[in-house]
């Protein structure tokens, strides 16, 4: 009798995970997003600041049949490298961005590449060479990166991504890094 229930629930479980994979239902809609990320700095800026966390929030519009066009903003904190000694130093960035995606296919399962582009509002009160000074930047970012989409239910989704960005910081020191996010989204 376990034999037999066991079999019946596999059988079940897997018919409706492959039914739930075939399904014509269109999982590719307009969302507002909600991400954490964490970066991992490199090169000349790196020296002083080298990782930073923050998070975004955006609203998407789906168009076509693999295609997302995003929109968000979002609050971003570098973190001193270790060893690096600057006395009350911070650099926090608000990224206002438009970019895409492109999705692969339409299902509960969704790998995406993905681009991003815009500009950075920069606040620092010290530079690289550690002199105290408040100034506000304004500079051009952008970033591309891969990642997947899984549709928990028909409105929520969970978003996993890796990106390479380069924000326009000075010729000598580019903010050049790696970007990883996680996110949730609300279909509406």
């Amino acid at each position: 009798m376990k034999k037999v229930l066991l079999f019946t629930t596999v059988f079940f479980l897997t018919g409706t995970l492959i039914t739930g994979f075939a399904q014509s239902e269109k999982y590719l809609k307009n969302r507002i997003m909600l991400e954490g990320m964490y970066v991992r700095n490199l090169g000349n800026f790196a020296e002083v600041w080298s990782k930073a966390s923050g998070g975004y929030i955006g609203y998407s519009i789906a168009f076509l049949e693999h295609d997302l066009l995003m929109m968000r903003t979002g609050f971003i904190s570098n973190s001193l490298k270790d060893g690096v000694e600057y006395h009350d130093a911070s650099s926090t960035i608000i990224p206002l961005e438009i970019g895409g995606r492109y999705y692969f296919f339409d299902s509960r399962f969704m790998p995406f590449l993905q681009f991003m582009n815009g500009i950075n509002i920069l606040f620092e009160n010290t530079n690289l060479e550690g002199e105290k000074e408040d100034k506000t930047l304004f500079k051009y970012a952008w970033q591309v990166g891969f990642g997947v989409t899984i549709n928990l239910i028909e409105n929520l989704n969970i978003d996993v991504g890796a990106n390479y960005q380069s924000n326009f910081y000075k010729t000598e020191a580019m903010n050049t890094g790696f970007k990883y996010s996680f996110g949730i989204g609300l279909a509406l």
